[in-house]
């Protein structure tokens, strides 16, 4: 084989020293041939890729792109969005009182907050009045809900109507504002001052912009009042001037709420005997009603103070379930004087106590047994 191999028309055998030039001319053409073009452009390819996600990172943290601070970022306002929501708003009252608004942000509907917060083509005197919630310049006056909306861990469908009240004529003269109906009324919440949406979207938006806000320490969130005390009590025994008491001792830290309107749609949300939902039910529903009302756009305000009307007192187990640890009385007075002062009236059949009769399950049950 190898004599074949070697005739004498065949080159003979190069030396050791000449295949390896051979070789090495061989690998620098076969690199020259594409190998080392491919690998710059990889290099180049990387190097762009690498620039583009720095400047994407970048962007991410002045915050021209979008946070995705949790995983459902999608069933949350932004935190820039919710801050920046704040941060405007002094300007956006001046831009909602010079153009007026419809009812809710719209006609005859409920304003979207998560939407007209996040959307930035959103009507901007919508948006305005979702800021005025979250930064507590309107307050909430009412609460339109039914027992099939109310379930024991959660509710859904419960409309909030919201309107800024003039708290600072009831701290100048509390007796000529006694009660929520007179601040109400003299706040002029009527018509278009006043804002309607979903209770439970404007609760949770509400805390997650407080939550923010504490973390950024920004001066000009609202103020979280403490819950200091609520009065129970029967009807004609002088509770007002024991809420008017309230107010007088600190009108510049006491905010003082005299049987307003959300917190009995709550305390009676299922029914005084509790058949139509849960005891827990409505003590979730009133914890986040108490939350609301506690808000204050006021930096000087304190503490918070409520006297619940007087047939709440049959619904008082939901409060004592909301806040076990929080100070409560209950006012009396002697029965027949208390009876005198319900009866004295042209209709007795108009009496408090007459009404409930018809009214109230538990006074039913009561009689006919």
């Amino acid at each position: 084989f190898f004599t074949r191999s070697l005739a004498p028309h065949s080159r003979p055998p190069a030396s050791c020293s000449t295949m390896t030039t051979v070789a090495k001319k061989k690998r620098d053409t076969k690199g020259n041939d594409g190998k080392a073009r491919r690998k710059k452009i990889y290099q180049q390819i990387i190097v762009a890729i690498s620039s583009t996600a720095s400047f994407l990172v970048v962007l991410h943290f002045i915050g021209i792109l979008p946070r995705n601070d949790n995983s459902n970022v999608g069933l949350r306002v932004g935190r820039q969005a919710r801050l920046e929501a704040l941060r405007k708003i002094g300007q956006q009252k001046k831009s909602v009182a010079s153009q007026g608004h419809h009812e809710g942000g719209r006609k005859h509907g409920l304003l979207p907050m998560r939407e007209a917060l996040m959307d930035p083509n959103y009507d901007p005197v919508a948006r305005a009045l979702a800021q005025q919630i979250l930064a507590a310049d309107t307050n909430l006056i009412e609460i339109e809900s039914e027992p099939n909306l109310i379930k024991d861990d959660s509710y859904h469908g419960i409309v909030a109507v919201f309107c800024p009240l003039n708290f600072a004529a009831q701290k100048a003269k509390p007796p000529e504002l006694p009660m929520f109906r007179d601040v109400v009324s003299a706040s002029n919440c009527e018509g278009k001052h006043r804002i309607r949406v979903d209770f439970k979207e404007a609760v949770e938006l509400a805390r997650e912009f407080d939550i923010d806000a504490a973390e950024q320490n920004d001066e000009t969130a609202p103020k979280i009042l403490e819950l200091k005390g609520v009065v129970f009590h029967e009807s004609r025994c002088g509770s007002t001037l024991a809420a008017n008491s309230m107010m007088a001792l600190n009108p510049v830290t006491n905010r003082v709420y005299s049987e307003s309107s959300p917190p009995i749609s709550a305390l009676r949300g299922c029914g005084e005997d509790y058949s139509e939902c849960s005891l827990a039910g409505a003590a979730n529903l009133l914890k986040d009603v108490v939350y609301m009302m506690g808000r204050s756009n006021d930096p000087k305000e304190e503490n918070l103070f409520f006297k619940f009307q007087s047939v709440t007192t049959r619904t008082m187990d939901t409060f004592r379930t909301a806040f076990p640890s929080t100070p409560w009385i209950f006012l009396y007075r002697e029965p027949v004087q208390v009876m005198m002062s319900q009866l004295d009236i042209p209709k007795i059949s108009r009496a408090n106590c007459v009404r409930s009769k018809s009214s109230s399950s538990l006074v039913r049950a009561s009689v006919l047994k």
